[in-house]
């Protein structure tokens, strides 16, 4: 048995973990472009505390004392990288309080990759990055628990998932595989060492082919490792069906499912499929059914709408749904009540529904946002796909006067529905105040925007020339009427143009996605197909609520638009255009021109189930938080899944090294677990004679279902089990002072244990492992009078 590994092999096993570490940290190159900011640096910092942690635990320093002298050495070294001092106080320390300050706000700010020209954000990965050296180092070599220190990996690995759109990339994952199937192939060498000394004549080369050792250790680790790696990176590709994408690449679906998770990406994909996939089917008593709102998209960051940060409601499912926010109880309005069945095709994390809607009854657990009043998974697993619900919804009549399309107040709404982020072109603005230049009213802006869009302005639909997405040079370009393929584009430019020009004017927008119109396939049946899919703006106004507009100019949309939103406006010929359309003012109130230009940096969009926030500003301190809730859940579930274990086997040291009786209790005990039959009120005798046919052999290494048992299975507990009888014996009813243990008692115990294990069945045997009966459910224990000495 050897006391403590030499140097060479523990410096080789920390090496290997820093390593291992150091290659799980490059799934984090995403969140910059020159991901040498912070790899650089953590590659010296994690081979000095590797270097320190080989050379305390070499020469068998506490664990408390090696994990402070690395801490302390991290901490000093990235003080040293940070400020440029190892001391992190005074103006050190004030210095990386500014530095890390910069490096949040630069998360919140900007998109991942974050461009050199701003703060970097390599203050926090450093920062992230030696804590988790520090953390596997701890698992791995410290405590030994190879197996534990994988999951501190796989947290690494998970922080990019989702926040990144190139995800944590196939290199950080197979060099990490890779080294992590080596320390396990370390940790395995070490366990078998313990064994004792090899024989033969190879006998001091545990690494020898033919060594048994040699044999386990290629086994356990090499083959079985190799298999897996080599599995998760090419099954993936190749099963498209089962949705297997583990690193981000391959296919990943089925070739004709239709997906709606993240609404906006996945939009323009479905609509330029080929084919018109039938998607939903409706039974209704709405004698003319149209838009079917799916999700709605708040957050504009410059570059892509998105359903931002969502608080969900746990919404008990067929009950009555609050009023929309800001719609007037004056507004006539007739229910509809709509069965709809969606197909296997229909993958969407969002569950379709009529807007506004009174109450929705669907199978699953749906979260439902009072807000927004769209319907989203919770556990990401459920889909619409093969889906029937039933929705009762509202067709609100608003009439054409406009008595219910009142400016809305300050406060009315989030602030998120009227920002507008800095970087989008002049002309966005210029644009919006030239269209809606005369109107008096929100109302008349948002009607004088989509007549615009739809008949003055020249724009054209075109599904293969417009730009893609609707950052700051599509906006240009789609907004420009001299660019080559200026003013052309499909429902989301449209939507999303009409949208951000609204806030520029004051009036708070959003954008849902949905569908448009079904096909009627008649007796009050009607069909949503994938060349239905749509995307509109919605508007809100106080006594209206949220109302709908249709500003893409397609012939595939219907011509009768909304009767609110066809209404002719009379312009105040009092504000003229002038030479410079940036100055003008629609004279409208002052909260509109004041409060449009209004900028907030994006925030880490994470929504519970919903799209991921990819090219928004990272949350950081939400990631770590996160990651750090789910590292101490699970290490509080593993303590709780191991206590019972760790309690049975301390009754079981103390026991064994007891008296004959405390010794026979340890038998009891066992047989509880295993919840074999014990006599009550027996004799030891007695008692034998039962647990000897529940004997099993110890040495079959393939145990079958039902194990055969009794004594002749093993002829050595059983011997083993009439010693114990008879000790008991003795020391019950001998003379008191004249009986003396036999040695070797508790070895009996063992074996007997051990035989009684391997005489149920697995699961048996597991349960009693994991769940031991004995700990909470003890026995009596059994007493015999001890007979009178005279007068028998």
């Amino acid at each position: 048995m050897r006391s403590r590994p030499s140097f060479g092999y523990a410096l080789l096993v920390a090496l290997v973990a820093a390593a291992t570490t150091w290659a799980a940290l490059m799934a984090w190159r995403g969140f910059l472009t020159d991901s040498r900011d912070y790899l650089a640096p953590l590659m010296i910092i994690a081979v000095v505390i590797a270097s320190t942690g080989a050379i305390l635990r070499w020469i068998g320093s506490p664990a408390v004392v090696t994990v402070a002298a690395q801490v302390l050495v991290g901490v000093a070294m990235l003080s040293s990288e940070l400020s440029g001092s190892p001391l992190p106080f005074g103006a050190a320390g004030d210095d990386i309080r500014r530095s890390l300050e910069l490096a949040m706000e630069s998360a919140r700010t900007y998109a991942a990759p974050i461009e050199p020209n701003v703060p970097s954000v390599a203050p926090l990965l450093l920062v992230g990055g030696v804590f988790f050296l520090l953390l596997v180092d701890f698992l791995a070599c410290t405590l030994r628990r190879v197996p534990v220190a994988g999951l501190g990996l796989l947290a690494i690995y998970s922080v990019p998932a989702g926040l990144v759109q190139s995800g944590p990339g196939v290199v950080a994952f197979l060099l990490a595989a890779v080294g992590f199937l080596a320390l396990l192939h370390l940790d395995s060498r070490e366990q078998l060492l313990k064994w004792g000394r090899p024989l033969g004549p190879d006998e001091h080369n545990p690494w020898t082919d033919g060594n048994p050792m040699s044999d386990a250790m290629r086994v356990g680790t090499g083959r079985i490792g190799a298999v897996a790696v080599v599995c998760a990176l090419l099954l993936p590709p190749l099963i498209p069906v089962l949705e297997l994408d583990l690193l981000g690449f391959g296919p990943g679906d089925g070739d004709n499912d239709i997906e709606i998770h993240n609404p906006r990406t996945d939009l323009r994909r479905d609509l330029e499929r080929e084919a018109d996939t039938p998607l939903i089917r409706v039974r209704t008593d709405d004698p003319d059914p149209d838009y079917l709102r799916v999700a709605v998209l708040h957050r504009f960051t410059g570059d892509e709408w998105s359903s931002g940060d969502r608080k969900v409601d746990d919404y008990p499912t067929g009950t009555t749904l609050p009023e929309p926010d800001g719609l007037s109880p004056e507004v006539p309005r007739t229910p509809y009540t709509y069965a709809f069945e969606a197909t296997d095709q229909f993958d969407s994390w969002w569950l379709p529904t009529q807007f506004p809607a009174t109450s929705v009854d669907a199978e699953g657990n749906w979260g439902y946002d009072p807000n927004a009043m769209d319907f989203i998974a919770v556990p990401e697993d459920l889909t619409a796909a093969g889906l029937d619900w039933q929705v009762t919804g509202l067709e609100l009549e608003y009439g054409t006067d406009g008595e219910y399309f009142q400016d809305s107040a300050i406060d009315a709404v989030d602030d998120e529905l009227l920002m507008v982020p800095d970087g989008l072109p002049p002309i966005v603005r210029s644009q919006a105040l030239e269209a809606t230049n005369g109107a008096r009213t929100d109302y008349q802006a948002a009607l004088l925007l989509q007549d615009w869009f739809r008949e003055t302005g020249g724009f054209r639909y075109s599904l293969e020339r417009a730009p893609s997405g609707m950052g700051a040079d599509a906006f240009e370009t789609f907004l420009s009427d001299t660019a080559e393929d200026g003013r052309r584009g499909y429902c989301e430019q449209f939507a999303s143009a009409m949208a951000v020009m609204a806030r520029m004017l004051g009036i708070p927008a959003r954008v849902a996605v949905g569908f448009l119109e079904p096909t009627d396939l008649g007796n009050g049946e009607w069909e949503y197909s994938s060349h239905d899919l749509h995307a509109w703006p919605e508007l809100y106004f106080e006594g209206a609520g949220w109302a709908r507009f249709e500003p893409t100019p397609d012939s595939r949309v219907r011509e009768d638009v909304p009767d609110y939103t066809n209404v002719p406006v009379t312009r105040n010929t009092e504000a003229l255009p002038t030479n410079d359309p940036t100055d003008i003012d629609p004279p409208r109130s002052e909260t509109a021109t004041t409060e449009v230009t209004t900028t907030v940096p994006p925030e880490d969009q994470s929504a519970d189930g919903g799209s991921s926030g990819g090219d928004e500003g990272i949350d950081w301190l939400t990631v770590v938080l996160r990651v750090g809730l789910a590292l101490l859940v699970l290490a509080v579930l593993v303590a709780l899944a191991r206590a019972p274990q760790v309690l049975r086997r301390r009754q079981r040291r103390q026991r064994l090294a007891g008296s004959p009786e405390d010794i026979w209790d340890e038998l009891r005990a066992t047989a509880v677990d295993l919840d074999l039959a014990w006599p009550a009120g027996r004799s030891p005798q007695e008692v034998g004679r039962v647990l000897v046919n529940a004997l099993g052999s110890r040495i079959d290494e393939d145990s079958p279902e039902r194990p055969r048992t009794g004594p002749d299975a093993d002829p050595d507990a059983a011997a083993a089990l009439e010693r114990l009888v008879a000790a008991l014996e003795l020391a019950r009813y001998a003379r008191p002072g004249t009986m003396v243990p036999p040695p070797g008692l508790g070895d009996d115990a063992l074996t007997c244990c051990a035989s009684l294990e391997a005489g149920v069945t697995r699961r048996t045997a597991l349960r009693a492992k994991w769940l031991p009966r004995s700990v909470w459910q003890r026995a009596p224990r059994s007493t015999a009078t001890k007979p009178a000495l005279g007068g028998v």
